[in-house]
């Protein structure tokens, strides 16, 4: 009896991984050169995505929100069949955010990463460069959104 249930609780944890690694959405983090982030991606289609990020910039002194559209430039399933889905990734959009005063500004972000076959992750390396003019007592452009490459690490459910 404890065999079959066992085996029914196996049998059911991976349809629900597998299903998982096909759903749209995704949650997770970023941690980068320049800001550490919270992320949701909605995943449009196979060949591209949308990705939301939230947090600190430049560590503590600011905030920031950035929204960016990215096409999945190139996927590789047969460098290892057996363990992880490959892909290159590549995408524009926009930030906004507090640095001392209001700041806004181009994002874009290139990347590298896999998703394991038999888990609902994905982990990748990226630089995801903010151009970011302040706004405020007197006009400027931070430097420290050019230094953003960063790990990501997303759940997909």
């Amino acid at each position: 009896m404890t065999k079959k249930l066992f085996l029914a609780v196996l049998l059911c944890m991976t349809a629900l991984t597998m299903s998982a690694q096909r759903t749209k959405h995704a949650l997770g983090v970023h941690i980068g050169g320049a800001t550490v982030d919270v992320e949701y991606q909605y995943h449009l289609s196979d060949k591209n995505f949308l990705d939301v990020t939230a947090g600190i910039f430049d560590f503590g002194d600011g905030f920031a929100a950035q929204g960016i559209y990215n096409w999945n430039v190139k996927q590789w399933g047969d460098w290892t069949p057996k363990f992880a889905t490959w892909k290159l990734w590549a995408g524009v959009g926009a930030g906004i955010g507090a640095y001392h005063d209001f700041m806004f500004g181009p994002v874009g972000t290139v990347g590298f990463g896999f998703t394991p076959k038999k888990l609902p992750l994905t982990v990748g390396v990226d630089y995801r460069p903010m151009v970011a003019f302040v706004l405020g007592d007197e006009f400027d452009v931070l430097s420290t959104g050019f230094y953003n490459f960063g790990l990501t690490v997303t759940y997909r459910f």
